[in-house]
């Protein structure tokens, strides 16, 4: 750490406290070659994952917006809160873990339907029906042959 004073990057830590949460890490040090006595504090950054919208517009991620949208897919299917946090946490670690910060949201749609689609069918298909934007029946008879196909092999 450079010294304010001096400007030297010899230094040591005198002593060193956690706030009450443990959020923040304050260190008081002394610079070896002056002797001034400092103050520095450390904090954990998070990382921040980008979602590159359809219309180009970007936005930060949000879980909130994973779980409304499982949700509504959801509605009177048994697919359990736990069970939709679960996946927008799965989701947000493997951005995380791959360190795609910035990531299309067509990607986090293909990842909540593949998730989806192994905890309900319908639920799956609904997800699916609004985020593919179905136009008619057809594009829902399209979808259903695709799960029946992948049920037969």
């Amino acid at each position: 750490m450079k010294c304010p004073n001096c400007g030297s990057l010899n230094d040591k830590v005198v002593d060193t406290r956690q706030s009450k949460d443990g959020s923040v890490i304050r260190r008081r040090r002394e610079c070896l070659d002056c002797g001034f006595r400092f103050t520095t504090y450390e904090r954990y950054e998070e990382e921040k994952i980008i979602v590159k919208k359809k219309n180009g517009t970007t936005e930060p991620f949000n879980k909130d917006k994973i779980i409304r949208g499982i949700r509504l897919a959801s509605k009177n299917r048994p697919v359990s809160e736990k069970q939709m946090v679960d996946i927008a946490d799965e989701i947000e670690k493997y951005l995380l873990e791959e360190g795609k910060l910035v990531v299309d949201s067509t990607e986090i749609g293909d990842l909540v339907q593949e998730r989806l689609k192994k905890i309900d069918p319908v639920a799956y298909l609904r997800f699916r029906s609004v985020y593919n934007e179905f136009q008619d029946i057809k594009d829902f008879e399209k979808a259903l042959k695709e799960i029946e196909e992948k049920e037969e092999e």
